[in-house]
């Protein structure tokens, strides 16, 4: 027995639990706490499941969540197998080229559409005897004399008391923000257009492919799942610019497109009107603790992250499956606490990373596109980064037995999915994962800081351009040349979860 079996309290009795939010940390925690006897309730304001979002990859942590709720198999005729991450600048200099293989034959990552995923995890949801509200908006949150949580919904029905209350509704959250736990809310000014259509054969199947200009370019193209060969499409945009971009001819923005990406020709004749491509806008979250007294906060209304890492939904369904097995070995307090203290020490790596890679890839602090060009193709050639970059993200099958194991450490602590062992060797899944991904920030660390030195000449460079060129001070007023840090300017992008 470990150190940490030993120490474990009584869990509680069986729990009241409301759930806001169907995302995917909302759904996948009423998944595990329904199966596990809890009274679960699942609050969404949508009318119905509708097929919202945009492609995303699929990380070990996150499928390692998927397998012990026994989702997997579902999920994996819609996935598409990514073997390689690509990324160049637009006069063709390569800032990132990785391939699964190099940690061993069997390693890819899973491009889905973030709506598959949905329909799955609803499925398992009614499945498990959870009740689902649709069409509910909870708009206020009050406690009883006991102080328990009561919830308020717009039509002014009143739910509740319940024993436990999970808000998973999203990076703007209004609940988060009635709980109690003190929370840190900013609006990234960089957004993002997006479209999913038909894969065209200049895209390779396999590689998740990018390309930037400056630091206000840059455009991707996702392979989403092979089931109907789809693939996403993804341009950054300043979000003060999108009223603009509605107003200015589709071709116009094509030609952009184009400029990185030529190959797109044939794939952009698919997009004909404007409202075929959806908008995003992203917050940054920053929370101490995830937890108060009778609620626990998860997903993207807790974290927020940058989609620089792709890491959302992944975050979203551990968060889910530490909150579960928190519940299941403490008493409720207690688990609260140590859903905190666990996710803490899992998020620190993506929390330091996102920080500080957004700036050079989404802001208009333009010499950070120069610095970026000319330090991460370094990064990349470094054997430990190489193998940090590319470690925290693929997932392994095994063709005996399509068997699903995790790179690097995971391999050698990881049995058969399928061995009666499997949920505790999901649990060794996901310290390992925190292990390696917090020894990482060091090394990642030193390297930013020698990048970070550079930045007050950049920025002195930005502001004496502004000051010298009239017509530049008027393309760049309200511009972030005054943020001397990357920490304090990134703001975390994030897909809904």
């Amino acid at each position: 027995m470990s150190c940490m079996n030993s120490t474990r309290r009584m869990p509680h009795p069986l729990l009241r639990i409301a759930i806001v939010g169907s995302g995917t940390a909302g759904p996948a925690a009423a998944i595990y706490l329904a199966r596990a006897g809890h009274a679960v309730t699942l609050f969404e304001r949508a009318p119905q499941k509708l097929p919202v979002g945009a492609g995303f990859m699929l990380q070990p942590t996150g499928m390692a969540v998927l397998h012990q709720l026994g989702l997997a198999e579902a999920l994996r005729p819609h996935i598409a197998t990514i073997s390689k991450l690509y990324c160049r600048t637009k006069s063709g200099r390569v800032l990132l080229h990785l391939t699964y293989e190099e940690l061993g034959s069997g390693f890819f990552g899973a491009g889905t559409h973030r709506a598959t995923l949905l329909d799955i995890l609803l499925e398992a949801v009614q499945q498990a005897g959870a009740e689902i509200f649709w069409n509910t908006h909870i708009a206020k949150l009050t406690r009883d004399a006991t102080q328990r949580p009561m919830l308020h919904d717009a039509t002014g029905t009143t739910h509740g008391p319940y024993d436990l209350l999970l808000i998973c509704d999203g990076a703007h959250s209004t609940l988060r923000d009635q709980s109690g736990v003190p929370a840190r809310v900013s609006r990234y000014p960089w957004g993002a257009l997006w479209f999913i259509g038909q894969r065209t054969p200049e895209f390779d199947p396999q590689v998740l492919w990018q390309c930037v200009g400056s630091t206000r370019e840059l455009t991707g193209f996702l392979p989403t799942g092979t089931q109907h060969d789809l693939l996403s499409l993804f341009w950054s945009i300043r979000l003060d610019h999108i009223d603009n971009w509605r107003q200015t001819p589709l071709e116009d923005w094509k030609r952009d497109i184009l400029a990185l990406a030529p190959q797109a020709e044939s794939f952009l004749t698919q997009i004909d009107s404007h409202s075929q491509v959806a908008t995003a806008a992203y917050h940054d979250v920053r929370m101490k603790h995830w937890h108060g007294e009778r609620v626990a906060i998860l997903g993207d209304a807790a974290h927020a992250l940058s989609p620089q890492l792709g890491q959302g939904v992944n975050l979203a369904l551990m968060d889910a499956a530490v909150l579960a097995q928190s519940l299941a070995s403490y008493s409720l307090p207690e688990a609260l606490a140590h859903y905190s203290r666990t996710r803490r020490s899992h998020l620190r790596f993506y929390q330091f990373a996102t920080r500080w890679t957004t700036p050079f890839f989404q802001s208009d602090l333009l010499p950070l596109g120069w610095l970026r060009d000319l330090v991460f193709p370094i990064i990349q050639g470094i054997p430990p980064l190489r193998r940090q970059m590319t470690a925290t993200k693929p997932w392994r099958t095994s063709s005996k037995n399509n068997a699903r194991r995790v790179s690097g450490r995971f391999e050698e602590m990881l049995k058969s999915w399928e061995d009666p062992s499997a949920q505790e060797n999901v649990s060794m899944v996901m310290a390992a994962a925190m292990a390696t991904e917090a020894a990482a920030v060091p090394a990642v660390a030193a390297v930013m800081a020698a990048v970070a030195a550079t930045i007050p000449a950049a920025t002195a460079v930005t502001r004496a351009a502004v000051a010298a060129v009239p017509a530049v001070r008027g393309a760049v007023v309200g511009s972030a040349v005054a943020i001397s840090s990357p920490v304090t300017a990134a703001v975390a992008i994030r897909g809904d979860a």
